[in-house]
């Protein structure tokens, strides 16, 4: 068995959005999420090493995470792994994932304080 490359748990669910590239927006639908990144089903790929934003609602709120193309399937989609988030991106993405993990706290810009 292959050893894990994923440094957070993720979420499993199927989630619409919209992703922004150099063509311009795109549908898609997130088919999974963490703290570090997510898988975008598209029809359209970008290009490997791309810089991207993905745009998906949760709950009533909808957030925007600039990020950069880590893995391409041309047959499926693509992996992103995000940028820093801000704090206002982390307290919509707690709405999904729960808390961050401790060592995500330090890559918020700027850095989050998280209260147990």
């Amino acid at each position: 068995m292959g050893r894990e490359r994923r440094r957070y748990a993720r979420l499993v669910r199927p989630l619409d959005g919209t992703w922004y590239g150099r063509s311009g927006p795109a549908p898609c639908r997130i088919t999974d999420i963490s703290w570090g990144g997510c898988f975008v089903d598209s029809r359209t790929t970008p290009s490997m090493h791309e810089a991207t934003v993905v745009s998906l609602g949760v709950g009533g709120d909808a957030i925007e995470i600039a990020g950069r193309v880590v893995s391409v399937d041309q047959e499926i989609g693509f992996a992103v792994q995000f940028d820093a988030l801000t704090a206002g991106q982390v307290r919509v993405m707690m709405r999904l994932l729960g808390d961050p993990p401790e060592a995500e706290a330090q890559l918020v810009s700027p850095p989050l304080k998280v209260r147990r």
